[in-house]
């Protein structure tokens, strides 16, 4: 997968249609199950800390609200370099933090130099200025009937982004064929459907990344698989 931004590196967006399906857990295992060298962002850089997903919460470096008055092009290789490592760098919200177009910006800039895996609110998605900007978009629907209803809502607002989305259904189990039914009535191709995985839970209370190991793990590797990010870096069995 190309990027539309630069020659060579993708852009790969989780965003969940409700709030609390874990999307930003979703977005550290992928991040932890590529090969590939990539970068973490978040998108919601007011009320985000995927650094504390992923266990980089006390790790130095660059954290959104240091890019609050950039202007310009992004170096991004200098920017990389200044960002916390979990080990891939990570870009992260605490507090207040620049403008959308800035983000929108400094995103573009960074896919230049790798890979990026971008936590962003299913809202910015119909913004102009990130139309362009996925490859991918991985969309997280619940399998309730107001989780669907909320997909729906913002699919109807997506435009010509959405021949770029793919679903992953989530529960608590996977109930025989709802995941085949939400993808057929929603229209989108399903990429796998991620039950509720206490592996993520014990790997919270250590402190460390999810998705090593367990359900989240698969998901993140069949999410890793399509947008091309190298394959998967030494993932655990469940």
């Amino acid at each position: 997968m190309r990027s539309r931004n630069s020659p060579t590196h993708p852009v790969v967006v989780l965003s969940g249609a409700s709030g609390g399906l874990g999307t930003s857990t979703l977005a550290g295992a992928v991040a932890g199950c590529a090969c590939a060298d990539l970068t973490l962002v978040d998108g919601d850089v007011r009320a985000g800390g995927i650094d504390v997903t992923v266990g980089a919460e006390h790790e130095p470096g660059l954290r959104w609200p240091d890019l609050a008055r950039h202007e310009g092009p992004v170096v991004a290789d200098q920017l990389r370099g200044r960002l916390p490592a979990a080990p891939w760098p990570v870009l992260a919200a605490r507090g207040a933090g620049p403008a959308e177009s800035t983000v929108v910006e400094v995103v573009r800039g960074l896919s230049a130099a790798a890979p990026v895996v971008l936590d962003l609110p299913v809202r910015s998605l119909p913004e102009r200025a990130w139309t362009e900007v996925p490859d991918l978009v991985v969309l997280l629907v619940g399998l309730r009937p107001r989780w669907l209803r909320d997909a729906e809502t913002h699919l109807d607002r997506l435009g010509a982004l959405r021949q770029r989305v793919a679903l992953v259904t989530r529960g608590p189990l996977r109930p025989r064929g709802a995941p085949e039914r939400v993808a057929e009535h929603l229209g989108l191709p399903l990429l796998e459907h991620l039950p509720d995985d206490p592996q993520v839970v014990r790997a919270e209370a250590r402190g460390g990344p999810p998705g090593r190991r367990g359900a989240c793990a698969g998901v993140a590797g069949v999410v890793v698989e399509v947008a091309g990010l190298g394959g998967r870096r030494g993932r655990a069995a469940a």
